[in-house]
């Protein structure tokens, strides 16, 4: 009898040993969790400086994915300082990435490339690398451990670029929900391995059979800053045209 009991117990590990995923598993079904064909969202971004001070934005996000790329196109509506200005995103499947950004003051579109990539978006707490996908093979990618954010189950993974120059950080690590691979919390450390910044989300539900984060800050801890992001109203899958993420869109709002 004891020996039947030790069989089924080494089958079991073997058999959960084999169900497990990989890092790199892991990481590609972040990248290609169900976000929708399209959706339409309306936000507000909140800049808060280290003594509570808050600047606060309205903007509309839009996205689509195809056979080529995801895209995401940000329009800021107001405050009159920053209304007008957008901002492109092509995710192309293959790994290569595009950046656009237009600013109704010079009227013309620039293109997000080289070291800009590491600036900050439009004077918030993300910079431009923030706002990109996050290829799987450029990185390397480490599962440090299991554990729960509140009451929700999580894989912990740790991913660092293959090449100096895709990343102004040194690493950074995600707690990635078991349920939908949604990446909750993003602590991000510097080229010294210093706690630089740290992403979270508030609220996240399902919406349209979709897991959406509905609340969530990116927060500099080095200088106290941090910005919120909330959406008050998100609709998926209605059909979003191809023309609205151009260049030529991006300038002729």
């Amino acid at each position: 009898m004891k020996v039947k009991w030790l069989v089924f117990w080494v089958l079991l590990v073997v058999s959960s040993q084999a169900l497990a995923l990989t890092p790199e598993e892991i990481a590609w079904k972040v990248y290609h969790r169900p976000q929708g064909r399209d959706s339409q969202a309306e936000s507000l971004m909140i800049l808060i400086n280290k003594k509570g001070k808050q600047k606060t934005r309205q903007l509309k996000i839009f996205t689509r994915e195809d056979e080529k790329a995801r895209y995401t196109l940000i329009r800021f509506l107001s405050p009159k300082d920053i209304a007008g200005t957008g901002f492109l995103s092509i995710a192309y499947h293959n790994g290569k990435e595009e950046q656009f950004l237009y600013l109704p003051a010079l009227k013309r579109v620039r293109r997000i490339s080289g070291s800009f990539r590491f600036h900050r978006f439009v004077n918030s707490d993300f910079i431009y690398e923030d706002l990109e996908r996050h290829y799987p093979p450029k990185y390397h990618h480490q599962l440090l451990r299991e554990e729960k954010i509140g009451t929700t189950p999580c894989y912990v993974l740790k991913s660092w670029p293959k090449k100096k120059k895709d990343s102004i950080y040194g690493y950074w690590v995600q707690w990635i929900t078991k349920d939908g691979f949604l990446p909750v919390r993003v602590d991000y450390y510097d080229r010294k391995g210093r706690l630089w910044k740290r992403f979270e989300a508030e609220d996240w539900q399902k919406i349209q059979g979709y897991w959406t984060i509905l609340t969530s800050s990116m927060k500099d801890l080095k200088k106290g800053h941090q910005t919120v992001l909330k959406i008050e109203k998100i609709i998926y899958d209605q059909g979003l045209k191809a023309k609205l993420f151009t260049r030529r869109s991006l300038e002729h709002w």
